[in-house]
C-alpha cells in the first residue's frame, strides 16, 4: 500500500512531473552512474525531479545528476503502465 501513496505523490507545487520530467529521468537512467546536464530542456527538469524526489545531485556539481531508487521505480512503473 505504501508504493501505491509513493506514486500518488508524483506532483510537485506545480503539478504533476508531466512527459518532459519523464524523458529526462530516460536520459538520466540510460547516461549510466551520472549523467551530465547538457541541454537547456535538462536545466527545467531537474527541478521537477528534484522537488518529487527522482533524481539527487552527484558530487559538488550542479551540473551532474543521478537517479535515485525512487526514481527508478517510478520509471519501472511507467513502463509497465501501473
Amino acid at each position: 500500500m505504501q508504493s501505491a501513496a509513493l506514486f500518488s505523490t508524483c506532483w510537485t507545487a506545480g503539478g504533476p512531473v508531466g512527459p518532459r520530467c519523464l524523458a529526462f529521468l530516460r536520459r538520466v537512467r540510460a547516461g549510466g552512474a551520472t549523467y551530465k546536464l547538457v541541454r537547456n530542456a535538462d536545466r527545467e527538469a531537474v527541478e521537477r525531479a528534484l522537488a518529487a524526489g527522482f533524481v539527487a545531485w552527484s558530487g559538488r556539481s550542479r551540473d551532474d545528476v543521478r537517479l535515485t531508487a525512487r526514481g527508478a521505480d517510478y520509471l519501472d512503473r511507467m513502463a509497465r503502465v501501473e
